[in-house]
């Protein structure tokens, strides 16, 4: 009889942490990622280092931290380079924080997407990736992605138009 009160009190306190973490994890409103600038920031033998100016906004009422951020990047739907931040990130309540993401990419990786360039008047890139952010909740994962459209023929710098995010 006890054993039966136990385990009715165990199902009723699971379904109710259930049912409240399903709320609780609605009320975080998906953080935004905005693509502000792209710079080559070395050079070696063997490839290139890229840096991504990355505007992380927050729409929350109350600070996120983001732990994990990975990010992949395609020109004309070929892969070119890829790579994860994990250093903590704070993004303090409705505001935007700016990052900087280093990526380092082969010049074999860059060939393949540079060659897709040949010929066309303009690329289509695409951002993609997640951001895994510490909540009360614990660890909530937020896939993103970013893509756009680049004008080779008036672009003289790396700083991408406005795209569409989701």
């Amino acid at each position: 009889m006890i054993m039966s009160s136990y385990r009715k009190t165990f199902i009723v306190l699971l379904t109710a942490s259930l049912f409240l973490s399903g709320c609780f994890s609605r009320m975080i409103t998906r953080p935004t990622v905005a693509i502000q600038e792209i710079h080559v920031t070395g050079l070696s033998l063997t490839g290139a280092t890229l840096t991504f100016l990355v505007e992380l906004e927050n729409p929350n009422g109350f600070g996120l931290t983001v732990t994990a951020f990975t990010y992949s990047v395609y020109l004309n739907d070929r892969p070119v380079a890829q790579g994860e931040a994990t250093e903590p990130i704070s993004i303090p309540r409705r505001s935007v924080t700016p990052i900087s993401l280093p990526l380092k990419t082969t010049f074999q990786d860059l060939e393949k997407g540079l060659k897709s360039l040949i010929g066309f008047d303009t690329v289509e890139y695409r951002i993609q990736g997640s951001l895994a952010v510490r909540s009360f909740l614990g660890r909530l994962e937020f896939p993103y992605s970013r893509t756009g459209t680049i004008d080779l023929k008036h672009q003289r710098s790396f700083s991408p138009p406005s795209g569409n995010a989701s």
